[in-house]
């Protein structure tokens, strides 16, 4: 097997984190489909955030395989190292979508009058689709064997007050402590491998293709798979900038090509096409910068063929936000989470069964 070195890791990182504040033009295939028997749309650019790991593969998928494109969209992404920095920029509307994980940064703002709607899932933990995954470190692996170990631990999360922190927080209540026993620290899901290696940190929650490279290096070990925590739990949602979702036609548009790819992916991932999976990869491995083999064995995100969003799973996390006190009181998610472009995308496309 093909070492990964933590030097590509940092390298991969730094490109992220001094990509928050440039937008970089997403390249689209010179042989991109083109939709010769339908009228051409209106062509636009669509300002997107993106983490840049797994759960982004319907973006992905969708600018390779020409189905923005088709839709007239040519996307300008910016890479962020966590969700939680895209919504003041969503806000000012230096980008129109987001994509990453729901939290206190975004209920708070939507909460004080931000005009943001949740619009899709980008990214679930139905069984099967542990695509985050508590690891511990090998040196003391031998001392955690369950949630109760953890006590007084140092545990890495890549923010704070965000999905994977309610993930953590129920785990440890299996155990009779919550988030208050351990000591979170803040550490990029590319460089929780260093922390990893100089122990500065004895767990961690990475997100895939992260958890399989860090379980490769051999500096830490599978403690237990997100979905076997909180199985269902909503973790990415793909967000739009009200301004974005007053472009009616463009906001449709833009929804009809990421559900493309979501299909894509579902047919590659969930049905087992093998040709539709090696295509998958091969797009995830020239996007992300990983190696193919390495993403052909990484557990995958569930991705919603349809767009549904689990607002149960939502309402979770805002219940942990507000008894915490980071969110400062609840938000009417009947209101926030907007399903009508993906039930519009839907018609056009058909419903994926």
């Amino acid at each position: 097997m093909r070492a990964i070195t933590i030097g590509m890791i940092l390298a991969i990182s730094a490109s992220a984190c001094s990509g928050a504040g440039t937008v970089a033009p997403a390249s689209e295939p010179a042989s991109a489909p083109a939709a010769a028997s339908k009228a051409t749309p209106a062509q636009a650019t669509v300002t997107i955030g993106q983490v840049g790991g797994v759960s982004d593969a319907a973006i992905y998928i969708g600018q390779a395989k020409g189905y923005f494109a088709e839709q007239g969209i040519r996307l300008e992404s910016t890479l962020f190292t966590t969700a939680a920095l895209m919504v003041a920029p969503l806000i000012r509307g230096d980008i129109m979508v987001g994509g990453g994980a729901s939290g206190a940064g975004l209920f708070n703002a939507i909460r004080t009058g931000a005009a943001v709607r949740i619009v899709a899932d980008k990214g679930n933990l139905n069984p099967g689709h542990g695509y985050e995954a508590i690891l511990v470190r090998s040196a003391v692996a031998d001392q955690i064997k369950g949630p109760k170990d953890l006590r007084g631990r140092s545990i890495a999360l890549s923010a704070r007050d965000i999905t994977p922190e309610v993930t953590l927080d129920a785990y440890l209540r299996t155990g009779g402590l919550t988030i208050k026993d351990v000591n979170v620290v803040v550490i990029p899901h590319a460089q929780m491998i260093a922390g990893f290696q100089t122990g500065a940190i004895d767990a961690g929650l990475p997100i895939e293709p992260y958890v399989s490279v860090i379980l490769d290096s051999g500096f830490a070990k599978l403690l237990v798979r997100d979905d076997a925590v909180t199985p269902g739990h909503q973790t990415a949602v793909v967000f739009y900038s009200d301004q974005f979702a007053k472009q009616h036609d463009l906001a449709v548009r833009f929804m009809v090509a990421y559900l493309k790819g979501a299909r894509f992916y579902a047919d590659a991932f969930e049905k087992g096409d093998a040709a539709k999976q090696a295509e998958a990869i091969d797009i995830l491995a020239k996007a992300t910068k990983f190696d193919a083999a390495l993403l052909a064995k990484v557990t995958m995100p569930g991705i919603d063929p349809n767009g549904r969003v689990n607002v149960k799973s939502l309402g979770e996390v805002q219940d942990y936000l507000v008894a915490k006190g980071t969110q400062g009181g609840p938000i009417d998610l009947v209101k926030v989470v907007d399903l009508s472009f993906a039930d519009e995308a839907v018609k056009l496309l058909g419903a994926y069964k």
